[in-house]
């Protein structure tokens, strides 16, 4: 019923559904990148070493999936070149047959709803100033802010296997479902109402309650249990909560798996990305790849 809903509002109100959580190229290899904030030098080495591109910054995963999680802005200065490098990848791996899945973060919520907070001086000087920065953030003139406004979604199931979104998920959240999120994030941006629930504290682009274990160890794992049994999933992949380690967050036997590494030299420059491997007999492989080499959690 939330599915024929949100398709009946999308027509009605005339809104775009991005319909990412069906997207599945032919290749069995999924890579997930957590928060980038600003900082193009870092998603480079990032997506060279997961083997997302070449040296020159071009897509050579073929069919594979890339996700990213949210927060490719503020905290640094590199937002256009993030940003560009991301609009490209979606291209050249479409061409390729495989497929780049870009999620709503909290920050990306900010910059389009004009909170600046984490802006950094020298970001906006790459603008040319605040007013071209405002300009490039407009939904329905700025280059940035139609790229998000009409490809990120604010959560994504990939192959019915595994829950992709910048923050933690709720159980509250989880029983609207996939679509209806999706609807109700792009409802809000269209009407410009950035305080909507969605993107409050407890919605799936702030909260931190599972990553920082809240409710303690017992009753996270009794939620993010309950969690995969509504939306019938097998795991949680979410970035936002930065690990001070620079290693992946690992919970309840795997099923919850932190991607924020702290990529941004902000937060240490760390590297790190996930893989996940569909095997032919319907299971999955899941590794963390460092520097190092690869890590097999699950």
């Amino acid at each position: 019923m939330a599915r024929l809903f949100s398709l009946f509002a999308v027509a009605f109100l005339g809104l775009q559904l991005i319909q990412i959580d069906r997207a599945s190229a032919a290749s069995n290899r999924i890579v997930a990148v957590g928060d980038i904030h600003s900082d193009y030098k870092q998603a480079l080495a990032v997506l060279q070493m997961a083997k997302i591109i070449d040296s020159k910054g071009d897509w050579i995963a073929g069919q594979d999936t890339f996700v990213q999680t949210g927060d490719n802005v503020d905290r640094g200065a590199g937002t256009i070149d993030v940003y560009k490098l991301l609009q490209k990848l979606r291209g050249q791996a479409s061409a390729a047959g495989g497929v780049v899945i870009n999620l709503l973060g909290n920050h990306e919520v900010m910059n389009l709803g004009g909170d600046l907070r984490y802006v950094t001086k020298e970001d906006t000087a790459s603008f040319g100033g605040a007013t071209a920065r405002k300009a490039a953030w407009d939904m329905q003139t700025g280059w940035i802010g139609k790229f998000v406004y009409n490809s990120f979604n604010i959560t994504h199931i990939q192959n019915g296997h595994t829950l992709f979104s910048h923050a933690d998920m709720s159980v509250d959240w989880a029983e609207k479902g996939i679509d209806q999120m999706n609807y109700l994030s792009h409802k809000a941006l269209k009407d410009k109402k950035f305080k909507e629930p969605i993107f409050t504290t407890y919605g799936p682009v702030w909260n931190r309650d599972l990553a920082k274990e809240e409710a303690g160890e017992d009753q996270t794992c009794e939620v993010i249990e309950n969690i995969k049994q509504i939306l019938g999933v097998k795991r949680m992949i979410s970035g936002h909560t930065a690990q001070s380690s620079g290693k992946v967050l690992t919970l309840c036997g795997n099923s919850y798996i932190g991607i924020d590494v702290g990529i941004t030299a902000y937060y240490g420059a760390n590297r790190a990305a996930l893989e996940i491997i569909e095997n032919s007999d319907g299971t999955q492989t899941v590794s963390a790849i460092y520097p190092s080499g690869k890590v097999i959690l699950s």
